[in-house]
């Protein structure tokens, strides 16, 4: 959890640079949609594999192939490159925290779990208020690169003390990995990807091409759901979701994926690139939201036993909105402070919402289904991300498009070698077309939360306890 955090933090503040330095900020989002894709569509993969084959080996797979993605990230010398090694990234991402957290499903008891949430939280937001401080203190003095290699070590050392310590017994059976399911999501999601990052700028809404790979990726998602219905083992049962509360948790579980991914992204490039600060400044006006959110977690995960789902859902929910409509609010004399102020509230109300979309899922399955459940918490976190990256990726380079021009190259204001260089009345055109196009951003994110808000006020009634799988509800019993 500790590797997730960083990675989270120190990267989101490196890349306005990596970026500025290996060009190309028309593709700016693709370097986190990349490693979204592919830890988006291998989540559920890697949960049916540690249903099948045990956590604690495909914990393991899953941190080598994250470590050496990694390592290649930080050898990237072109911008094509480094959006290929953080694809491989993902690959690895898509086992490492939703196998984690199974595991604390796992060996936690109903009312242990949330207070070891909390624990986790703790461990999440000592992460996070180092990660911004590590990530741009290495990028101003060394490099950007140094951030990738920043997860190596401690990939290992949680590869070995889960190696030397977890006791797991498995069974060996035949199973049967569901390759065409695999490979008809990843088809979908990318083509959906691609539509949404390069048909509106290149093509068109309307051109043939854009319009081709949306239907591509509605037949890939056709092909999906018609293998996952007939497959003997599939790699995500859509019988899960007859359950309201998996459900509208999956919903929800996309929609805090939207939002914390749409405001990881692009609040580090409103504070380097229109503020005019360093990678640490990009990283300390991110940091709150990460602050607020273990805190609130901390506390959602102790109520839980005492309060039904839906009151933390709708104040959780009531918190985002009221934290992005801060961040809707920013102009072009919006200080860092008041950037500060929004995203600690929303990280405080996503903090809320995180822990009854995650527990009431983790409580709704029994053991056997507990890998692919949560696995599916990820999985809609991250397929939200991805497609609302990608998304507001098109809005901002439209909306820069509008005032600069096509051929407006804000590549500049986000290095500050190349900032430095500019004339003043060039550096505000580009600061303009900047913030122009960020705040169109900030709205949309608004939007986002007020969905979210709707999505709150159908969360089932009931309790931690009164909505636990039947099964689970007499081991618990009878312990």
């Amino acid at each position: 959890m500790f590797l997730a955090a960083l990675e989270a933090t120190a990267v989101a503040t490196a890349v306005p640079t990596a970026v500025g330095e290996l060009g190309g900020v028309a593709h700016y989002s693709w370097v986190f949609s990349a490693y979204l894709l592919t830890s988006t569509t291998t989540v559920p993969m890697f949960g049916k594999l540690a249903d099948l084959f045990g956590r604690k080996r495909t914990y393991l797979w899953s941190v080598a192939i994250f470590l050496i993605g990694s390592a290649l990230c930080g050898f990237a010398h072109t911008f094509t490159q480094l959006i290929l090694f953080r694809a491989v990234q993902g690959l690895g991402a898509g086992g490492v925290s939703p196998v984690a957290t199974t595991i604390a499903g796992d060996i936690y008891t109903l009312e242990e779990r949330g207070r070891i949430q909390g624990i986790f939280s703790g461990i999440w937001a000592v992460a996070s208020l180092i990660g911004p401080l590590i990530g741009g203190l290495l990028t101003d003095h060394l490099s950007w690169r140094w951030i990738f290699y920043l997860n190596i070590p401690f990939g290992l050392l949680s590869a070995l003390m889960l190696q030397r310590w977890m006791r797991e017994e498995t069974h060996r059976t035949e199973h049967r990995l569901d390759i065409l399911g695999t490979v008809s999501l990843t088809t979908a999601v990318t083509l959906l990807l691609l539509a949404l990052l390069e048909g509106p700028g290149a093509w068109g809404w309307g051109d043939v091409r854009t319009l081709g790979l949306l239907a591509g990726s509605v037949a890939g998602l056709a092909v999906f759901v018609w293998q996952e219905r007939r497959a003997p083992e599939p790699m995500l049962p859509l019988d899960l979701f007859q359950n309201r509360l998996i459900a509208v948790a999956s919903v929800g579980n996309f929609l805090i994926g939207a939002l914390l991914y749409s405001v990881t992204a692009y609040v580090p490039m409103f504070g380097q690139g229109v503020l005019g600060g360093s990678a640490v400044k990009a990283g300390s006006i991110l940091a709150p939201i990460l602050l607020g959110w273990p805190i609130a977690s901390t506390l959602a995960g102790r109520l839980l036993l005492k309060i039904d789902y839906r009151p933390l859902t709708i104040f959780g929910s009531v918190t985002v909105v009221t934290g992005t409509i801060l961040l809707a609010l920013t102009h072009a004399s919006t200080t860092g402070a008041w950037i500060m102020l929004s995203m600690m509230i929303t990280g405080f109300g996503l903090g809320f919402n995180s822990m009854p979309y995650l527990l009431g899922v983790q409580n709704a399955v029994p053991w056997r289904r507990r890998g692919v459940a949560t696995s599916s918490v990820q999985f809609f976190r991250n397929i939200g991300g991805a497609v609302s990256v990608a998304a507001l990726g098109a809005l901002l380079n439209a909306r820069l498009q509008a005032i600069a021009g096509p051929d407006v190259d804000a590549n500049a204001t986000l290095d500050p070698k190349l900032r430095a260089g500019l004339a003043p009345q060039a550096l505000h055109k580009l600061t303009s077309a900047l913030l122009h196009g960020l705040q169109g951003t900030f709205v949309a994110i608004a939007a986002l939360s007020a969905v979210f808000l709707l999505m709150a006020f159908l969360f089932p009634r009931g309790s931690a306890r009164s909505l636990m799988d039947r099964d689970e509800a007499r081991v618990a019993e009878g312990s």
